[in-house]
């Protein structure tokens, strides 16, 4: 996907993909004290460089509701501008499970995505799976 970096946020968007991109885990493992699910490195430091954990717990948990049916359920964070942002939750094979509305503030570059993997209670970052 092309990326046209015009703005500050964009900038900063793009940034944060080159990073999550070439992000490698130690493997530990983090228990999250509100929800029983794990979560990595890459996990964690997403969510400290987003300062939203909440956007986190709910990804989650509907995951994790999720997951009875799939065993390894994609997560993508979708901005198509700064106020409209969604959460996608997919098969294996890319095919959207559930879709919600975000409305929670995100460092994500408009016509841009964030992906995660759910796995066996186990949030992660592509690269670390």
């Amino acid at each position: 996907m092309e990326t046209i970096i015009t703005t500050p946020k964009e900038t900063y968007g793009s940034t944060l993909r080159s990073k999550l991109e070439n992000f490698r885990s130690t493997g530990r493992l983090y228990l999250h004290s509100d929800f029983p699910f794990y979560y990595t490195d890459g996990v964690r430091y997403v969510m400290n460089l987003f300062e939203n954990e909440p956007v986190f717990v709910r990804m989650a948990m509907q995951a994790f509701a999720l997951s009875a049916e799939q065993q390894l359920i994609k997560i993508r964070l979708c901005c198509v501008r700064e106020d409209y942002c969604w959460i996608e939750y997919c098969s294996r094979d890319g095919n959207v499970i559930r879709k919600q509305r975000l409305y929670d503030s995100i460092p994500v570059a408009p016509r841009q995505a964030m992906c995660f993997y759910f796995i066996g209670r186990t949030l992660l970052l592509p690269p670390e799976f």
